[in-house]
């Protein structure tokens, strides 16, 4: 018997193709999960402490990094000036040498948005927080593109290479491979404010989040789930991507 829940439920596709831009999308649901690290961590940074309990609304988020032909598209359409390092790499590949503004842009035009942090936290860790993608053991690396296995020129790898890295939601690469912009301003004492309940993003600051680890990183405490990092939303680093998502509308 179906009930009106079931009906809207329905009418909310699990994936999704952006038609703007091609990006592959998955329903992330949303809800309660564990966010952030504990003492117990070896690896673990003060600013990813407390590990704390969060909440999210349902969200699409990008099953893989936007690729270089993806992002040419959009510089081709706008003539949006993003310099010229980022057309060194194959099509397949995670665009880099971006800025954060310039993913901002490239957003904008697909329809799409960038990922909260804490989106992006869940997406990669699931509910329970896992401390990689695919679990708890780093298993020397071998599910993603570091500094000890990455592309066959030292580089970037295609954006659905290691699938066996995936995370609990389907996402390729949330471990290595790019750094990935996220929305929020960085600010490092945000989680003991969010473990009061107050999960507004921050309002001050001057850098941008970045998650996620990169191919010319050779530390194995740079690739875990919890790990945040900040960089000037104006400066384009090698080893910065992004990967988009989006609001789910019932």
């Amino acid at each position: 018997m179906e009930t009106g829940l079931e009906s809207k439920n329905t009418a909310i596709p699990w994936c999704k193709v952006n038609p703007k831009d091609g990006s592959e999308l998955v329903l992330v649901p949303g809800g309660w999960f564990w966010m952030g690290s504990g003492d117990e961590d070896p690896d673990a940074f003060d600013s990813e402490k407390p590990r704390h309990l969060h909440q999210v609304e349902p969200f699409y988020f990008g099953i893989a990094c936007v690729t270089v032909a993806q992002f040419r598209a959009f510089v081709n359409e706008t003539k949006h000036a993003a310099g010229s390092e980022w057309q060194n790499d194959p099509d397949d590949h995670p665009v880099r040498s971006v800025n954060w503004h310039d993913a901002m842009a490239y957003c904008e035009w697909a329809g799409l948005r960038l990922p909260t942090e804490a989106e992006w936290e869940l997406a990669a860790r699931g509910y329970g927080s896992l401390k990689y993608p695919w679990g708890d053991d780093w298993e020397d690396g071998r599910r993603v593109c570091w500094g000890r296995q990455n592309g066959s020129q030292g580089s970037t790898e295609q954006v659905f290479a290691h699938p066996e890295g995936v995370s609990p939601f389907g996402s390729f690469q949330q471990s290595g491979n790019v750094w990935e912009w996220c929305a929020d301003i960085f600010d490092a004492q945000a989680y003991e404010r969010y473990l009061q309940g107050d999960f507004s993003a921050p309002s001050q600051g001057s850098s941008r989040v970045l998650r996620g680890g990169s191919f010319n990183h050779y530390v194995a405490s740079y690739f875990h789930g919890g790990d945040r990092r900040s960089y000037s939303p104006f400066n384009r680093l090698s080893n910065c991507g992004f990967r988009a998502g989006g609001t789910v509308t019932f």
